[in-house]
């Protein structure tokens, strides 16, 4: 299933940054969680992270790799990627190829049974052929690699889903991410011949302090749609001043398959 969002808000790099600037004010730290779940590597390892963006996993991740490691990022935006290499300051040689997931076929420096960890971080589910990048990834696994999902999960923006249903259509890709894409990529997963899968699901909040900053974190969101700020301020304005600020649930899923 495909979002109707335009690939200028996907791949918006100024969107993405406050997207996660908001995720500073989550009642638990994402970073800390995501890190518990890295998978063992080997020493030297070699780890492409698709969908890369900024760079937010990768620059968690890249101080745990050897110098003779090597991280590759891959994504569309190239303003994204310049970040950051800009920001990169880990040992294991850096790559970078701007470019999509669902063409990894056309990239030499991806070659077949090299890798040892592949992952996506919230990114995977934008791929026009789910099952393709999974074989594809499938393919260029060492034996043993991993390959790694993490996405939304089950009563994720449940708060203000309510507020913005009544107000316009939230498109059908949006209720996928949530309900069925994990499921998906299980079900690929054991239908292309992956080992084992290991599960773990983090249930977090992010509070808004106002309804003004609840807005300006949905007006960079792919749920944004003009013309309804009023409604949306004054219906989180009311929760707030009942509870004290607005509290959004983003509950996280990691997903990782072993070949």
């Amino acid at each position: 299933m495909q979002t109707q969002s335009s690939a200028s808000d996907i791949q918006s790099t100024s969107k993405l940054n406050a997207r996660m600037s908001a995720n500073r004010n989550s009642a638990r730290d994402f970073d800390e969680w995501c890190f518990r779940q890295l998978p063992e590597l080997n020493l030297p390892s070699r780890v492409l992270d698709l969908g890369c963006g900024t760079g937010k996993q990768l620059l968690l991740f890249s101080p745990m790799l050897s110098p003779q490691s090597e991280v590759i990022g891959l994504d569309l935006e190239g303003k994204s990627l310049n970040q950051l290499k800009n920001d990169y300051q880990g040992r294991a040689k850096l790559g970078l190829i701007e470019g999509s997931f669902d063409t990894m076929e056309l990239y030499p420096e991806l070659a077949e049974g090299t890798f040892d960890l592949i992952y996506a971080s919230y990114a995977l589910y934008y791929t026009q052929n789910l099952a393709k990048v999974m074989e594809d990834a499938y393919r260029l696994l060492k034996p043993g690699g991993v390959f790694w999902v993490i996405c939304p999960y089950y009563g994720t923006n449940d708060e203000f889903l309510s507020i913005i249903r009544p107000l316009h259509e939230v498109e059908d890709f949006m209720d996928y991410v949530f309900d069925q894409f994990h499921q998906d990529v299980i079900a690929h997963g054991e239908r292309i011949g992956f080992s084992s899968l290991k599960p773990s699901l983090l249930r977090n909040k992010i509070a808004f302090s106002s309804a003004e900053a609840f807005l300006t974190y949905l007006s960079n969101s792919l749920f944004y749609r003009p013309g309804h700020d009023a409604e949306i301020l004054a219906a989180v304005q009311k929760v707030c001043e009942a509870e004290g600020d607005f509290k959004v649930s983003k509950n996280i899923i990691s997903l990782q398959l072993r070949k």
